[in-house]
């Protein structure tokens, strides 16, 4: 045991093997732990923040936490969709080990969390989350004292009950499930960021107890829905107001900081701010989020402020992870990890004692697994194909597989069959240095190292996983039933 200092232990998964080096770091005594508070905005972009050389618009507030603190230019989500993106950070896990990989599964109760850990270690914790995908079902408030999912605005027009309702299958069915995120569209979605500010700064003012962990999260620049004429209307006004709605996020974000200053907080806070995912704004043929993989969507924004503790205006350019957060939110907290996990400490990167920095990350969505976010395959006849997409991604080069599966939100989907299979299934391998867009698939030019992705993609299903249905409770289901979603 050393004096003032604790050794770290940091576990990456590469290839499926585990690899562990040890790392001095400074450890806090427990009455000079800091408060943590994570910010999530969703559905951000890195290269729509001014500190990440953005010139169209300004965000200051974020780029004051980047001028105070360290900014990593190479962050990445391992899925491209909030729920299970925010199961990754709130484990330090891959999705492909918690388990939590489609709208229709929840986190096992017995999983290890960010929050258990803290509390355990004495801090109080708090969640204060924007949207649906956040909702306590999908068990994300695992070890927060308070979770806070009061959501205020729907995100499409109520249709009627009776031109939506369907048959009640019984708990834990797919269908339960696609009733409950039908309801939550259509009436309580989300709360708008001036909203989830003002609880954030009430609990600030009133509620809190130090040390703390504080988990606040934006629905920001994720697409809302405006009732369009058609389509290509809708998709111009999400085009048009992303901006805004990031200037808009970055206001409120602000006056979170401000109440931290306000209140004498400042110097002993932790600020991680970050980005569930990011949004193809047309790129690829695309807007929106989960369907695909590409680097619009995978790269997220990562700013970490802690006065005293970290340096100002350091710049990281080596690839860092989502998993990565839960291992370095300990290491700032001096709270040991109590189980291991696919991430580490990022701190070693700050200070310049590990220099080579991770090799590569796994991602993946099983989103387009989903009748909703499936791939058309016969437009004249609406016929659909859900696809998992799978990948890795390294500093120069990003590999991804599209495998079809059956749909994940069909309680007895049609089989795949190999013709289909043979069919449907592809592969792409992109050089970043030479094409950053991602545009130019050069698989064929390269077979070996393709081959070696997909040993290592393949490397990553192998691991065990534990999540669980989600199965409503009557109070839940009465709702439903109450409401005309679901039949009696």
């Amino acid at each position: 045991m050393t004096s003032g200092r604790a050794r770290g232990i940091l576990v990456l998964f590469i290839g499926g093997v585990a690899i562990a080096t040890v790392m001095a770091i400074r450890t806090p005594r427990p009455s000079e732990r800091p408060n943590v508070i994570l910010i999530t905005v969703d559905t951000l972009r890195a290269d729509r923040l001014s500190a990440y050389g953005y010139a169209k618009s300004q965000t200051p507030n974020m780029d004051r936490l980047a001028r105070e603190g360290v900014l990593f230019e190479n962050a990445f989500c391992d899925v491209t969709w909030t729920t299970s993106s925010m199961a990754s950070v709130m484990t330090g896990r891959y999705a492909t080990r918690h388990g939590l990989r489609s709208s229709y599964q929840r986190l096992a109760p017995e999983t290890t969390t960010l929050a258990k850990v803290l509390r355990t270690a004495g801090l109080q914790t708090a969640a204060i989350v924007g949207s649906y995908p956040l909702d306590s079902v999908f068990g994300l408030d695992q070890g927060f004292d308070l979770y806070d999912d009061a959501f205020t605005t729907p995100t499409m027009e109520p249709r009627k009950p009776e031109a939506t309702k369907l048959p009640d299958p019984g708990p834990g069915s797919r269908i339960e499930m696609r009733v409950l995120l039908r309801e939550k569209a259509a009436h309580d979605a989300y709360r708008t960021d001036r909203e989830v500010s003002d609880r954030a700064i009430r609990w600030l003012r009133a509620e809190r107890r130090e040390p703390f962990f504080l988990w606040v999260h934006y629905f920001g620049p994720h697409e809302k829905r405006h009732g369009a004429d058609n389509y290509f209307e809708e998709v111009a006004l999400q085009l048009k107001e992303y901006d805004a709605d990031v200037t808009t996020a970055d206001v409120q974000v602000g006056r979170v900081l401000d109440a931290l200053d306000d209140l004498g907080l400042a110097r002993r806070t932790a600020v991680i701010l970050h980005a569930d995912h990011g949004q193809s704004l047309a790129e690829h043929n695309f807007v929106g989020h989960g369907r695909y993989i590409y680097d619009v969507i995978q790269q997220v924004p990562l700013l970490i402020r802690l006065p005293g503790r970290l340096p100002a205006g350091r710049r990281v350019s080596q690839l860092v992870r989502n998993i990565d957060l839960l291992p370095t939110a300990l290491a700032l907290t001096g709270v040991a990890l109590p189980t291991p996990v696919d991430g580490g400490s990022l701190l070693p990167l700050v200070d310049g004692s590990w220099a080579d920095g991770t090799v590569e990350t796994y991602v993946e969505t099983y989103q387009s697994a989903e009748t909703t976010s499936a791939d058309v395959i016969d437009a004249q006849h609406d016929i659909r194909l859900g696809f998992r997409r799978l990948g890795i991604r390294t500093l120069e080069w990003k590999f991804i597989v599209n495998d079809p599966i059956p749909f994940e939100n069909v309680d007895d989907p049609p089989p795949i069959t190999e013709e289909m299979r043979r069919r449907y299934y592809s592969a792409e391998l992109y050089d970043l240095r030479a094409d950053p867009g991602e545009t130019t698939n050069v698989i064929t030019a390269h077979p070996d190292l393709a081959a070696s992705f997909f040993k290592k993609v393949w490397a990553y299903q192998s691991v065990d996983s534990s999540s669980e249905p989600i199965r409503l409770d009557d109070t839940m289901r009465e709702k439903l039933k109450s409401l005309g979603y679901l039949a009696d």
